[in-house]
């Protein structure tokens, strides 16, 4: 059994890479078949969040999580939290606070996540416009 704090410093490598926009990271990091809902109903697989990622389409600035909790299904992790995220896009830089669920599953000796969810909060208030 993986403790909390293994699946929390892997979850934190996913954000840190998320925010360098290392899609080689990522691609390590998301199972094949990993589905990524986003707060404002958009569905992505790896294929699309790996090219808008590596796009800088959004652009994760800051990813700064709290309230988070590990519970374990056997060999399934699930991780939920609260995020406060600053995401650069075509209409300007937003600060958005979502609450989300991050599911890793093991496969083999690595773990990779299979599904992330987020749900908005105070989300989507533009702070500036683009140049």
């Amino acid at each position: 059994m993986t403790d909390a704090n293994t699946i929390l410093k892997l979850d934190q490598a996913r954000r840190d890479a998320m925010i360098r926009a290392d899609t080689d990271a990522l691609a390590a990091i998301y199972a094949d078949d990993v589905q990524y809902m986003h707060a404002n109903f958009q569905l992505d697989d790896k294929a699309t969040m790996l090219t808008e990622i590596g796009a800088g389409q959004p652009d994760y600035q800051t990813i700064e999580c709290t309230d988070e909790l590990v519970r374990f299904y056997g060999d399934v992790a699930v991780l939920t939290g609260v995020a406060a995220m600053r995401v650069a896009v075509p209409e300007g830089t937003m600060d958005l606070r979502n609450r989300y669920t991050v599911v890793w599953a093991r496969e083999g000796d690595a773990w990779k996540v299979v599904n992330c969810q987020s749900t908005s909060g105070t989300g989507l208030k533009p702070t500036s416009n683009p140049a």
